[in-house]
């Protein structure tokens, strides 16, 4: 499990660093700010927030990249999918906070941080079972062991666990974290 631990977190530091090392090549190459981080605070602060929609706009997004992983985790192609998507999810962390680094020096870092709390509570616990038991499963079907009853009944419960914990961060994401955000970008400007 440690060894699993440990791979997981070196995949997800490279795509950190890969996504740091773009924001700065795209500020270099285009000389200027390239981020959307102004456009997105001043709509923010000047419309309610409807909590609602946000809701049901991240649980599109994530529930079905949940079921996606959910159903690709029972082939082969688990294992690509869940290299993939360790290095995609690091790549995005790691050019958000450059980003709020760069936009507003290292106040930005608590913005960054703010952005990724709560909901990170349970969307790390959640993802990092998903992608554990699909990879779990999928390196079954790679070395084309068979799979037995007890492999489907606790895929499917480590699926169904990682499920509930993506949805309480999904509901963190659209009703608190909101909040939370706008208190520190209040304490930055």
């Amino acid at each position: 499990m440690k060894k699993i631990i440990n791979r997981f977190l070196l995949l997800y530091l490279a795509g950190f660093a890969a996504g740091i090392l773009c924001a700065n090549l795209m500020l270099r190459a285009e000389g200027f700010q390239t981020s959307l981080l102004p456009v997105y605070f001043a709509g923010l602060s000047q419309r309610k927030i409807i909590e609602r929609e946000v809701f049901a706009q991240l649980l599109w997004q994530r529930g079905s990249l949940f079921f996606f992983c959910g159903a690709v985790g029972l082939t082969a192609a688990a294992v690509p999918l869940v290299l993939a998507g360790l290095l995609w999810f690091g790549f995005l962390a790691g050019n958000l906070m450059c980003i709020f680094l760069l936009d507003y020096g290292l106040k930005g870092i608590l913005a960054g941080i703010a952005c990724f709390f709560p909901q990170l509570l349970f969307y790390v616990p959640g993802w990092f079972l998903a992608f554990f038991s699909a990879m779990e499963m999928g390196q079954k079907s790679w070395k084309r062991f068979k799979k037995g009853r007890e492999d489907y009944r606790a895929y499917f419960f480590f699926l169904s666990v990682s499920g509930v914990l993506i949805l309480l961060g999904i509901w963190l994401e659209s009703y608190v974290n909101q909040r939370i955000l706008l208190s520190v970008l209040g304490f930055l400007t």
